[in-house]
């Protein structure tokens, strides 16, 4: 059961966090899945966030506790609502999170995005 009130749990059994959700928020840990060329494009990246490859994700999960809040980002949120779906269901994560629209609507909603590399690798 997430700790964070303004995630609902969709009929799909997964969390949804908006843009406004996770601003300032210093609990969560924001993870881009995507292509690191993406990280630099047009839409950018979040300011501080980790990056770890979808695929990786998929594969072997993440290296975090099963219980660290943990939101994924990806281009338009369907790729991280698939690994929020993985990640619960084949490596027990409990507090884990997709960004509704993913840098789409970030960028949509004219976020601070930063276009020179700020992220941080997971290991």
């Amino acid at each position: 059961m997430a700790r964070i009130p303004e995630a609902p749990l969709t009929r799909h059994g997964y969390y949804e966090l908006r843009p406004l959700d996770v601003l300032g928020r210093t609990d969560l840990v924001l993870i881009d899945v995507r292509p690191l060329p993406d990280l630099l494009g047009d839409f950018g990246h979040i300011e501080g966030v980790h990056h770890r490859l979808g695929s990786e994700v998929r594969a072997s999960g993440l290296p975090l506790p099963k219980d660290t809040p943990v939101v994924l980002v990806c281009n338009n949120g369907h790729e991280s609502r698939r690994l929020v779906i993985a990640l619960v269901a084949e490596f027990g994560f409990t507090e884990v999170f997709h960004l509704v629209g993913g840098m789409l609507r970030w960028n949509g909603e004219e976020r601070a995005i930063c276009t020179t590399p700020t992220w941080k690798e997971l290991p």
